[in-house]
C-alpha cells in the first residue's frame, strides 16, 4: 500500500507575515522620517503601495507636521539651484537639481518661498509678467519630487500687476495649502487687491478686504507665521494679513531701532511657530540681538544675544583682507565680516536653538543658548578650487524639511 505523505502547511515566516500586514506596518511607518520611507518603497510591492497611498501620506503629514531643517536649497548666479544637506552628506551635498518637467520654455525656475516642507516656485521669464503673458507658478514637494501648477487667476487684468506671491501651509491645522497673490491697482500707488488660491478647491477667490498699501514694504519676501503672511519694510515695520480671518495689521519698529545709526536687517523668518528678526548696527556687526515677535503681534522682544567674535577668531576667512579701517573717518571705523544668516532653527520639542551661518566655504552652526559653535558642512563648488565658495545670500537660501504632503 502506498503511504500517504502529507505536505506541510505553507506558513510564511513571522517576518514575512509582518512585512505584508498593513495594519501592523502603518503605525510603525508613521514614526519613520519621510525620506527613509521613500527608500522603503523599493523593498517590495506591498510597501510601495502602502507608502504611495495618498491617505497614508496625509496621515503621516498630520502625525509629523513639523520636522527639523536638514538641508537648504539656494540659487546660483545662473539661476540653477543646489541642495546642501546639514550636516554634510557627500553623496547629496552640492548636487545640482533639475527643474520639474512642467517648465519647458524657459527651462529655469526660481524658488520664492519655503513653507513647512513645500516650495513655492515660478518660472523665470525674460518677458514682462503681465495678464497676457503670466508667469507660471507652482508648488513643489522636494521630498516626493511632486508638484502642482497654480492656475492663472481670473482676476488678473491689464490694469493690475503682481507685487508678490506667498505660500501658506500649516499641516498641524490643514493638509491643504493656500497661495496669496497681491496686485497693485492701476492709477493708485497706495492700494492693492488680494487674491487667494486654495489647493482644496483649486480655485481663486477675490478678497473684499482691499486696503491701503504701506510704503517701503517688500512684498517679494513673504513669511508665513501665526496664520498670516508677513512682510517687512526697509524701516523694520511688519505688515501681516491673516488669510482665514481676512484681517490685517501693522507692527511698529523694534524698541532698539535707531534711525541715526547705520543698520541693515540680515534675517526675517519663521521657525516652528516663532517669527524672528535680526538687525545689525555698525560698527559692532558681530554682536547683535535676535528679536522675536509676540504671538499676538504685541511687538518685538529680545530673545537671544549673539557674539560672533569667537567664530571670527576660529575661522580667519570670515575677515576679508579688504576690511575698512580708517580711524580718521568715524563712519568707516569698522571691520567688514563675511557672514550671512541662513536660518534660525528652533528645534522641535527641544529648548535648543541655533543660527546657521554662511561664511566663506563653510556653514557654521551657532548654539544660541550656550554660544558654542561647530562646522556644519563645507560649501564649495564642484570642479573648482576648494577655496572658491558658493555664494549664498539669506534671501537666496530656502530651508528644507521632510514631508509627504500631497500637492
Amino acid at each position: 500500500m502506498q503511504s500517504l505523505c502529507l505536505k506541510p502547511p505553507n506558513i510564511s515566516p513571522p517576518a514575512e507575515t509582518i512585512a505584508s500586514n498593513q495594519d501592523l506596518l502603518t503605525p510603525v511607518f508613521l514614526c519613520i522620517p519621510a525620506r527613509s520611507l521613500l527608500r522603503f518603497k523599493c523593498v517590495c510591492k506591498n510597501w510601495f503601495a502602502l507608502i504611495s497611498n495618498p491617505k497614508f501620506c496625509d496621515t503621516h503629514t498630520s502625525k509629523n507636521p513639523y520636522c527639523n531643517v536638514s538641508a537648504f536649497f539656494f540659487h546660483t548666479a545662473i539661476h540653477d539651484f543646489y541642495f546642501i544637506s546639514i550636516p554634510n552628506n557627500e553623496n547629496q551635498s552640492g548636487s545640482l537639481l533639475k527643474p520639474p518637467r512642467i517648465i519647458k520654455h524657459p527651462p529655469r525656475i526660481k524658488i520664492l518661498q519655503s513653507c513647512n516642507g513645500l516650495l513655492l516656485c515660478c518660472s523665470l521669464q525674460e518677458i514682462t509678467n503681465t495678464s497676457s503673458n503670466p508667469r507660471c507658478y507652482f508648488v513643489l514637494n522636494p521630498t516626493t519630487n511632486k508638484f502642482s501648477a497654480i492656475t492663472n487667476s481670473p482676476y488678473a487684468t491689464k490694469s493690475t500687476s503682481i507685487l508678490g506671491v506667498a505660500l501658506a501651509f500649516d499641516p498641524s491645522k490643514s493638509l491643504h495649502y493656500k497661495v496669496l497673490c497681491i496686485r497693485c491697482i492701476a492709477g493708485s500707488v497706495i492700494s492693492f487687491q488680494i487674491e487667494i488660491y486654495s489647493s482644496e478647491t483649486r480655485n481663486w477667490t477675490l478678497r473684499e478686504s482691499t486696503f491701503l498699501r504701506p510704503f517701503h514694504i517688500d512684498f517679494s519676501h513673504g513669511v508665513y507665521f501665526n496664520g498670516a503672511i508677513n512682510w517687512i519694510s526697509r524701516t523694520s515695520r511688519v505688515l501681516h494679513y491673516n488669510i482665514d480671518e481676512e484681517s490685517h495689521g501693522m507692527v511698529s519698529r523694534p524698541p532698539s531701532y535707531n534711525v541715526f545709526r547705520k543698520r541693515e536687517y540680515r534675517y526675517f523668518g519663521e521657525s516652528h511657530g516663532h517669527l524672528h528678526l535680526i538687525e545689525i548696527y555698525r560698527p559692532c556687526v558681530t554682536q547683535f540681538d535676535v528679536m522675536e515677535m509676540g504671538g499676538d503681534y504685541s511687538g518685538w522682544f529680545v530673545k537671544y544675544h549673539v557674539d560672533l567674535d569667537p567664530i571670527a577668531a576660529a575661522f580667519p576667512e570670515m575677515v576679508p583682507e579688504h576690511n575698512v579701517v580708517d580711524p580718521s573717518k568715524e563712519e568707516t571705523w569698522y571691520y567688514h565680516y563675511a557672514f550671512v544668516v541662513l536660518f534660525l532653527a528652533r528645534e522641535v520639542n527641544k529648548e535648543g536653538s541655533s543660527l546657521l551661518l554662511h561664511i566663506p566655504c563653510k556653514v557654521i552652526s551657532y548654539n544660541l543658548r550656550d554660544k558654542s559653535f561647530e562646522k556644519a558642512c563645507e560649501l564649495t563648488s564642484k570642479g573648482t578650487e576648494s577655496k572658491r565658495s558658493l555664494q549664498v545670500g539669506w534671501r537666496d537660501a530656502y530651508h528644507y524639511m521632510e514631508t509627504l504632503a500631497c500637492v
